[in-house]
């Protein structure tokens, strides 16, 4: 049992140990829930509106996080520097914005809070009442 523990926390602290991605919005948004299809064409720019046509507004976590890292690479498969490279010809094309980089989770919940509009992810934490979960990527095995 106790080597058991030794090895959870050895994993943990490699960082082998990872969080389920929450995706969330507002409260008072009309979605109840999203496909993986439907949040992959929202946050590499393929539509810009949720599927009840209200606008919507991506926001995601500033380049070299590593929550952001994985999300993208549970979300499409593709790596960080994979999606930048793809969002990087669309500005140059003048076709789409990328979504809006924000600094930590924290303030990325606080700007869904505030925003109905918004679109983001987090790790599974405890979140605020103004805020809900669209979907949920589990945790790769």
């Amino acid at each position: 049992m106790m080597k058991i523990s030794l090895l959870i926390i050895a994993l943990m602290c490699s960082g082998l140990v990872q969080a389920d991605i929450l995706v969330i919005v507002n409260a008072k948004n009309s979605v109840v829930a999203l496909e993986r299809k439907q949040i992959v064409d929202l946050f590499m720019g393929r539509v810009s509106a949720f599927p009840d046509q209200q606008r919507a507004q991506t926001l995601d976590l500033k380049t070299g996080t590593p929550l952001r890292a994985d999300f993208y690479k549970r979300l499409t498969g593709k790596n960080e520097a994979q999606v930048d490279a793809y969002w990087a010809t669309l500005i140059f094309a003048g076709r789409m914005s990328p979504p809006k980089q924000l600094a930590d989770e924290k303030t990325l919940i606080n700007e869904v809070a505030n925003n109905v509009n918004a679109i983001a992810y987090v790790t599974r934490q405890a979140l605020p009442k103004n805020v809900k979960i669209v979907m949920e990527l589990p945790a790769q095995e």
